[in-house]
């Protein structure tokens, strides 16, 4: 018996055409045949397929977005946040935060390199990932001002910022806020967590 269905083998028939090390204008033209939903990676020139986010990761998202965005409509701000965007690295290396921050304009296409603050919330699969290669090298964008991620299974936020030099400062009481200086304003755990509290303290994430 087939180890894959008829579907992943054209998958992987598309993927062939594209030989790692892959370039990132290679790579966006094979993440132009996946379909929608399919969340790719290039990193180093090596393809990742992250899992789909189950239901605390994507909680946490909404939360995240919300109390931005409302304080985008309470300041009109010329910042926006969003999902979904790939942001290039390098020549190599493409990733898609799950929330970021840039400056609100036209911007055509799927991917840009000129984001202000990235956020990720951590999963089994992406957790070294997201601590690791995308922590340095989210650094060398010379727009961003911070990184941050967030554990869905504790009250954890870590925040790396380019005034600390990148250096992680951990925050887990919700009254901690984290303070976006560049942006005229902060974000509270509390926010973050809006809708996790309970399940956290119960032991349920």
């Amino acid at each position: 018996m087939d180890r894959y269905t008829g579907e992943e083998w054209t998958a992987l028939a598309k993927l062939a055409a594209f030989p790692e090390p892959m370039n990132v204008e290679q790579f966006s033209a094979f993440y132009d045949t996946r379909p929608d939903g399919e969340k790719w990676e290039l990193l180093d020139g090596e393809l990742f397929l992250n899992a789909s986010p189950v239901r605390p990761h994507q909680k946490i998202v909404g939360s995240v977005f919300f109390a931005l965005e409302t304080i985008r409509l309470q300041s009109g701000a010329a910042w926006e946040v969003m999902p979904g965007i790939g942001v290039r690295l390098s020549d190599f290396s493409a990733v898609e935060p799950d929330l970021m921050i840039r400056i609100s304009d036209d911007l055509v296409g799927n991917m840009c390199d000129d984001i202000l603050i990235a956020f990720e919330v951590l999963s089994p699969s992406t957790r070294r990932n997201d601590l690791e290669f995308k922590r340095m090298n989210y650094a060398s964008l010379p727009t961003l001002t911070h990184y941050v991620v967030i554990s869905p299974e504790r009250i954890e936020v870590r925040v790396y910022a380019r005034t600390a030099n990148w250096t992680e400062a951990r925050l887990t009481r919700l009254a901690d806020q984290i303070v976006f200086e560049e942006l005229g304003t902060q974000l509270a755990l509390s926010a973050i967590y809006a809708n996790m509290t309970k399940l956290i303290s119960a032991g349920q994430v």
